[in-house]
């Protein structure tokens, strides 16, 4: 894309879209991107200023071409709105990536309360009516809190019937519960799974379709793995469902941080992965200058 074209997007027609509800009639539209990136709400404009409404979102994001969207707490949304977003994205043929079924009731899944089932039912019932509207099918999921009176190892396999319970309601629906490791507490108490090998032994100790792992790559650097990226991501492919990507430090855009992410998409490709990425990450600099930053860092590792 020459600097005139990228020049058009990501200045004038962004600011003629932020004044109005609406986009101008004729806007430019920039060539779309080989791979599924994902921005999120409020990203591509850092959140500040006039801001757009939902599907004018969307309509952003393709015209800067993005070809796939990611919301956390998309299930979260009105039934009304979730419609409209679904109805724009299938005219586009944009594909979504994850919203958040469940950050887990801060359980030990090795041994919940009755209560705390229920609400972790009652998440994932939610997210079965989100992903009929949407055509989702990887759903984030954070299996639980640390009890540390186990070793890390034993709790994630005593987790496995909580699991299968999560499977067993969501799995005739097409859902895959994408486990992520975290590199930060959830509530103030440790997470069971920090890292790809945490995850990996799950999803391989449930042994369900629909418990598979989310590889983002932030966590991993940010737990000191950065220089091992690729080798702890080929260790566990097998049980890949979906992808994240950030810079760490920072958790900005890819280069502001020490991971090599043009690296990380050429393996991501060697694997023939299609599936969505998600830019779940903020913005080095503010307003334009930071949306130019961010359209830059990705062309070059699409490239």
């Amino acid at each position: 894309m020459n600097r005139r074209n990228f020049s058009q997007v990501t200045g004038a027609s962004l600011l003629s879209m932020m004044g109005s509800s609406a986009f101008a009639k004729e806007t430019a539209t920039a060539a779309p991107f080989k791979s599924k990136f994902a921005p999120s709400p409020n990203q591509l404009f850092g959140g500040k200023g006039k801001k757009l409404g939902y599907v004018d979102q969307l309509k952003l994001a393709y015209d800067l071409g993005f070809r796939a969207w990611e919301d956390n707490k998309l299930n979260g949304q009105k039934n009304e709105l979730l419609e409209q977003i679904a109805e724009f994205m299938k005219d586009k043929k944009m594909e979504f990536g994850v919203s958040v079924i469940t950050s887990g009731a801060k359980a030990m899944f090795n041994k919940p309360t009755d209560e705390q089932k229920e609400s972790i039912k009652k998440d994932l019932m939610r997210g079965i009516e989100v992903a009929k509207i949407t055509g989702q099918t990887n759903m984030t999921m954070l299996p639980g809190v640390r009890d540390e009176s186990m070793t890390r190892e034993e709790q994630i396999k005593a987790s496995v019937d909580t699991m299968t319970m999560c499977c067993d309601i969501v799995e005739e629906h097409g859902i895959i519960l994408a486990q992520e490791p975290l590199s930060h507490p959830i509530g103030g108490k440790p997470v069971l799974i920090e890292s790809f090998e945490d995850g990996h032994l799950l999803c391989k100790s449930v042994n369900r379709k629909s418990c598979k792992l989310l590889a983002d790559f932030f966590h991993e650097g940010q737990i000191g793995n950065g220089e091992k990226l690729i080798e702890n991501a080929k260790k566990v492919w097998d049980q890949v469902s979906y992808v994240q990507y950030g810079a760490s430090p920072g958790r900005k855009e890819p280069g502001t941080g020490n991971l090599d992410y043009v690296a990380v998409t050429k393996f991501l490709r060697e694997q023939d992965f299609t599936g969505v990425i998600g830019m779940e990450h903020g913005q080095s600099k503010k307003g334009q200058e930071g949306l130019d930053a961010l359209l830059a860092a990705y062309r070059k590792i699409d490239a």
